[in-house]
């Protein structure tokens, strides 16, 4: 993984530009329901995921030597990776596309089907694929690191070898928590709302099994495509 990279101010640009658009989408989501479960944890997901580069750029100067794999990593695949935006720029653009002006997940977007797929499996299965390919990526990358000592620098040097694997775990933990967290927003914004229609949130279990389809075909994709970069 390169330290440096000729794209870094048009990644930096890239990041800032997707955090202005999911600020000006929970500030209309906010303004249109009414509700902190359509725009707060989006918000402050998003504000992590997109900022974090610049949260430890502060915290580590430019010369500052890893003293572990924790670090290294942070420092590689984060502050350092040339990559980094468009790793996470499907999941903020997943929450964009729920502007009340233009919400795919609900009203006549919501109801499009394609193999009994909706439009909500694109950023699902988007997000899911950017996932699987930073972690397969970082265990590529981090594997070779040998001057680490300890049982989480011995597993990454293993993982180095089982990426499909650990990507399909990672995102397995990652929907599970997804999919409660969409059912617990959508339990309250029921109890707040008492109409589905006056909701952001649209969950059932047809469409949890949707989701984990979506990014099933998104995983599969994404080791194909890892896959490819090894031959």
């Amino acid at each position: 993984m390169r330290r440096k990279s000729n794209n870094a101010p048009r990644n930096n640009v890239l990041r800032y530009l997707l955090w202005l658009l999911v600020a000006y989408t929970a500030f209309s989501n906010r303004q249109h329901y009414r509700m902190p479960t359509t725009w707060l944890p989006h918000l402050l997901t998003n504000t992590l995921s997109l900022l974090l580069p610049d949260a430890l750029r502060g915290l580590f100067a430019s010369r500052h030597r890893p003293r572990n794999v924790v670090e290294d990593t942070l420092l590689t695949m984060v502050r350092d990776n040339p990559n980094y935006a468009i790793y996470v720029a499907p999941l903020a653009l997943g929450y964009i596309v729920s502007h009340p002006r233009f919400n795919i997940y609900k009203g006549s977007w919501g109801a499009l089907r394609l193999a009994g797929f909706g439009l909500d499996s694109l950023p699902h299965s988007a997000t899911a694929f950017a996932f699987s390919a930073l972690v397969a990526d970082t265990f590529e990358t981090m594997g070779t690191r040998q001057q680490y000592n300890g049982m989480l620098a011995d597993f990454v040097r293993w993982g180095k070898h089982k990426p499909e694997l650990l990507s399909l775990v990672m995102l397995g933990l990652v929907t599970i928590n997804w999919e409660l967290g969409e059912y617990m927003m959508f339990q309250r914004e029921i109890a707040e709302k008492g109409d589905a229609a006056l909701t952001n949130m649209q969950w059932s279990m047809e469409d949890t099994w949707r989701d984990v389809g979506a990014n099933l075909i998104g995983w599969t994709a994404a080791m194909l495509w890892h896959r490819s970069k090894q031959k």
